[in-house]
């Protein structure tokens, strides 16, 4: 539970979602290539309708839904459609985060994820909500990464937002870049003389 709690603190909702896939499966996963429709492993389980919650001192954590939740066992993954998260201060009950996805594999073996459709994450104690197409989770280097060929944005309730392509965030360092496209604008509070 420590260490969940350090990501959350590190990096917010993105590293919480790609941690909380972690409950669904109880392993990691390697990478994943389709195969054609006759070679396809078949799900080790099928959950509908999926709720998961964690309790944490008694309280609850973080509540996590799924529309459909997919385990393999063999390619040691989760896949899940149309997923939501909420998070909570187990302490005062204070809501902290909320994200969701319309789909997301998780791997059980390397705790890597990726996120996928319309992804929206919102951390209501930094106030900041990014959003975005594709979202991959790199979990052995904290690391956050978007695609060249996908735009992400990260936007404040002041107004400000900056988008661009090759999204990159380093949970350790608390620092987010982008490769291509950048643009924005940056709100500046008027400082009293």
């Amino acid at each position: 539970m420590r260490r969940l709690e350090r990501l959350r603190r590190a990096f917010g909702p993105a590293a919480l979602l790609a941690e909380a896939a972690l409950f669904l499966a109880g392993c990691s996963l390697a990478g994943y290539a389709p195969k054609p429709p006759s070679e396809e492993e078949m799900p080790t389980a099928v959950f509908t309708d999926y709720s998961h919650t964690v309790v944490v001192r008694g309280k609850r954590n973080l509540e996590l839904k799924a529309a459909k939740a997919e385990l393999f066992e063999t390619s040691k993954k989760a896949v899940l459609s149309d997923v939501s998260f909420t998070e909570y201060d187990p302490d005062t009950g204070e809501l902290l985060s909320l994200g969701r996805a319309d789909s997301a594999v998780y791997h059980t073996d390397t705790k890597d994820a990726e996120f996928s459709g319309s992804v929206r994450l919102e951390s209501k104690k930094q106030d900041a909500i990014l959003q975005g197409e594709f979202l991959r989770w790199i979990d052995k280097d904290k690391r956050l990464e978007g695609r060249l060929d996908r735009t992400v944005t990260i936007g404040r309730a002041d107004g400000s937002s900056v988008s661009g392509a090759g999204f990159e965030a380093d949970a350790r360092k608390r620092a987010f870049s982008f490769k291509e496209s950048v643009e924005g604008r940056i709100e500046s509070k008027a400082v009293a003389k």
